[in-house]
């Protein structure tokens, strides 16, 4: 799979928040920059050690690509996920609560006049990364669907300027983050599965979004791990449950005819429009691979990274057991076009399981490596 300027066999990477050094909470010099600035200098050093205790961790696991790890703001997870991108984009960081059950303890952020990119929104976090690795760098963002979807808009006529004014500042936002050093952005759509849509112009201000931007664009799509628990709809039967592990009964009732689950039928067309999508990324470690079955019926010939660690267990899968799953998306996956990752992120876990479940990653990935490799040179006849 290509990353950034070179071709890595199953490139290792990881997805959204890991834990913060225990230090850093709560700790009131734990300032987060708003755009170039942070209150003082104290508060800078502390920024940059907390982005240094990260990015070792990443390399000292073996990760091929360095992730920002979320550095947003204090433990809440509405400051993690929300409060600390729409402040900068013009919000009020007030409103009503979000109407999907498992985050109805978040509250939906208030629009209450034009959407602006006030400020650079991870051009320090990028900064202060390359200061401690030389790999490549993946930034992870809001998506456009599900920060339009959730916002309280007091200020717009209809929907449709909503999501053309975010996809304006964030077209900036990742210009700017490629040009000073980001490989890789990370789009987190995690309203795409339940089949949530803006309507016909969605396609075409996702590409309005990402056109321009020298970096490549990964879609992630999970169930979430809000609350230690999976994401689900207001009525019906758990989505993502571990009755739909491939093989179940379960699962296979859930497909149409031509093989779609209500995910992948959602997912797979949709990133088929994309014109700048470098990769398709969801969780397969907890819900099993067969929603990567309809991938060739959905005409998707991209990258696909697969979720191979559960983040809502606190055990620490083998080496082998990571390997194992990485062989089942092989089956529907070229292994020139497979990255893998955790599910989604690691917040909820205690670091020392959150680094052991990435060096857990990065070793099963080092197990199938070396298989595809010694499958080649027998193919070619090479004698070892």
């Amino acid at each position: 799979m290509r990353v950034g300027s070179q071709d890595i066999l199953i490139p290792t990477m990881m997805v959204g928040n890991y834990p913060k050094p225990r230090w850093f909470s709560g700790n009131p010099n734990a300032a987060v920059p708003f755009g170039e600035y942070l209150p003082d200098s104290i508060s800078f050093e502390t920024f940059e050690d907390c982005i240094a205790a990260m990015v070792n961790d990443q390399e000292r696991a073996g990760l091929d690509v360095i992730s920002d790890a979320r550095v947003l703001g204090g433990d809440s997870p509405y400051a993690q996920i929300v409060e600390y991108f729409v402040e900068r984009l013009g919000y009020d960081k007030y409103g009503p609560p979000l109407q999907l059950p498992i985050y109805s303890t978040m509250y939906s952020p208030t629009i209450n006049g034009p959407i602006t990119r006030k400020v650079p929104l991870l051009l320090k976090q990028l900064r202060a990364v390359k200061k401690f690795t030389d790999k490549p760098i993946k930034l992870q963002y809001p998506g456009l669907n599900v920060l339009t979807m959730g916002s309280n808009n007091l200020h717009y006529s209809e929907i449709k300027e909503v999501s053309a004014a975010l996809a304006k500042a964030f077209n900036e936002e990742f210009k700017q983050v490629a040009e000073a050093g980001a490989d890789i952005i990370q789009i987190d759509e995690f309203g795409w599965h339940y089949g949530l849509s803006l309507g016909d112009f969605e396609i075409e201000h996702f590409n309005a979004m990402t056109e321009g931007v020298d970096a490549q664009f990964v879609a992630h799509v999970c169930w979430g791990n809000y609350l230690g628990t999976k994401g689900y709809l207001p009525s019906g039967p758990m989505h993502g449950d571990n009755p739909e592990r491939e093989g179940s009964e379960y699962i296979m009732a859930l497909r149409d005819e031509e093989g779609f689950t209500a995910r992948s039928k959602a997912c797979f067309p949709r990133a088929t429009k994309l014109e700048h999508l470098h990769a398709l990324n969801f969780e397969t470690a907890n819900t099993g691979p067969g929603e990567l079955k309809p991938l060739g019926k959905a005409k998707y010939d991209g990258n696909f990274v697969a979720g191979v660690i559960d983040v809502r267990s606190v055990e620490i899968e083998t080496a082998t057991a990571v390997a194992e799953r990485i062989r089942a998306c092989l089956e529907y996956v070229a292994p020139e076009k497979l990255g893998v990752t955790t599910d989604c992120g690691l917040i909820n876990l205690p670091r020392i399981v959150a680094f052991g479940k990435l060096r857990a990653l990065v070793e099963g990935a080092k197990i199938v490596r070396e298989e595809i490799k010694a499958k080649q040179a027998a193919d070619a006849g090479v004698v070892a």
